[in-house]
């Protein structure tokens, strides 16, 4: 079945409550790529923590189609039994019924250890995988032709797969301060190059969100908008192009630059709301001031106030934040408003591409016909 966005997120307990709620009709068009979160600096034993993150991916996810990557482990990390943790969280996740693709991070291929398990995971699971571009190898590697084509025709003939039956994603990261002339430019340019490989179906990711809300809305209690650059990158190439294989990703409501494990005892209460081509930031205070069950209350009475709230029927998360707003339901902490605004981010983006999608389409059937 076709797809139409790919979020990238971390396999936590918020996201997994975000797509736990969505309706079929949203799951259906939505591949995940979850990012194993990183182990505790000293942590020492890792598979029972992979084990749980594996069981609660199945609850929240299980008989669908996600991608796996450890990006934020050491491309060598290995469990205490010695299994490779990218070979190890794999056959949990299957084991738990998500159907999972695994990733292959470009510019960890050369060590050994890790290519090795992506071999091993071939061989056991002759699934397709998904090649993952950095900004790094989009902007050096792949102008030099020669080079790119020969490290990419090496990763393709060590896991025995032909591009065309392979994903390959172009992930820019953090776009937040580049233009979106600058991002279209590249992403182009990069699936230029990726189909004269051979690939077809080509993501392009992107996140627009700053790590810390002060960089969204600079004064407490406060509302604001940013503009979400990859959203309208993409939306300008597909009116070129009119490419439904050029497939929109992006990363949910956090940004590409999170670093997990940060205790932040002043972080503040916000709701990260997505609308067209931005962000609706409603922003609270410290925490240490007032509690966050009573600051989400106030910061929904807002978003419900404002033009851009979408109405409860809108989604899980939109009814959430209505039911908040008058009372019947409280949202404790910041990973019960991560599901919130990740369950309404993802039925915003899929609504936003399908209705880009039928308005240029229609608008290029139209022109035909004259």
């Amino acid at each position: 079945m076709s797809f139409l966005y790919v979020p990238v997120m971390a396999a936590k307990r918020g996201e997994f409550t975000a797509l736990l709620n969505l309706r079929s009709s949203a799951s259906e068009k939505t591949i995940p790529l979850f990012e194993l979160p990183a182990k505790k600096p000293d942590a020492n034993v890792h598979e029972k923590t992979i084990n749980r993150t594996a069981i609660n991916a199945g609850k929240a996810w299980g008989a669908r189609r996600a991608f796996l990557d450890i990006s934020k482990w050491s491309s060598d990390a290995r469990t205490e039994s010695g299994i490779h943790v990218l070979e190890y969280a794999f056959a949990q996740f299957r084991a738990n019924s998500v159907i999972a693709y695994p990733v292959v991070g470009y510019d960890r291929w050369d060590d050994p250890t890790y290519s090795q398990a992506l071999k091993n995971i071939r061989k056991s699971f002759p699934v397709p995988p998904c090649i993952r571009l950095d900004r790094e190898a989009i902007q050096q590697d792949m102008p030099d032709f020669s080079y790119f084509s020969d490290r990419i025709n090496d990763i393709m003939a060590s896991l025995d797969v032909e591009h065309n039956s392979c994903y390959v994603m172009v992930d820019f990261g953090d776009v937040a301060t580049d233009s979106v002339p600058d991002v279209i430019t590249n992403a182009e340019m990069a699936v230029t190059t990726l189909r004269n490989l051979g690939f077809s179906t080509v993501i392009v990711v992107g996140g627009s969100m700053p790590v810390a809300i002060n960089e969204a809305v600079d004064i407490p209690d406060a509302e604001g908008c940013i503009p979400r650059i990859e959203m309208m990158a993409w939306k300008a190439i597909f009116s070129g192009s009119k490419d439904r294989k050029i497939i929109f990703g992006d990363y949910l409501i956090r940004s590409a630059n999170t670093v997990e494990g940060v205790i932040a005892p002043n972080a503040n209460a916000k709701i990260r709301y997505t609308i067209g081509n931005q962000f609706f930031v409603v922003r609270g205070h410290s925490k240490k001031l007032d509690s966050l069950t009573l600051q989400h209350k106030v910061l929904a009475e807002k978003l419900v106030a404002s033009p851009h709230f979408m109405g409860a029927p809108f989604s899980w998360g939109d009814s959430e934040i209505f039911n908040c707003s008058i009372g019947i339901r409280e949202i404790r902490d910041h990973t019960g408003m991560i599901a919130v605004d990740s369950n309404h981010h993802i039925c915003a983006v899929l609504t936003e591409i399908y209705g880009h999608q039928q308005v240029i389409t229609s608008i290029k059937n139209l022109t035909d016909s004259n």
